[in-house]
């Protein structure tokens, strides 16, 4: 999966495209798009149990490689969703 599936640099700052979101969340792709097609490309705020689960996963992560970068930890849950 490249990088550019998962993030795009936008005026020097990394934007998480959908998939990546849905890696660093937790939640189905699915979900995450018909979330963002349900708010017409508006701003909007993440349910509480995505939040919740991508906390989970971001400790999970940390705790397995020591780390705590987005880039890195989009490449160990696309790593492991490869699996």
């Amino acid at each position: 999966m490249s990088d550019n599936e998962l993030f795009r640099e936008i005026d020097g700052e990394p934007m998480i495209a959908p998939k990546g979101m849905s890696l660093l969340l937790g939640v189905p792709l699915t979900d995450i798009l018909a979330e963002s097609a349900r708010h017409n490309g508006q701003q909007w705020t993440l349910p509480a149990e995505w939040i919740k689960s991508g906390i989970r996963r971001s400790k999970e992560y940390q705790a397995a490689t020591g780390r705590s970068d987005m880039h890195g930890a989009l490449e160990y849950w696309a790593a492991r969703e490869a699996k």
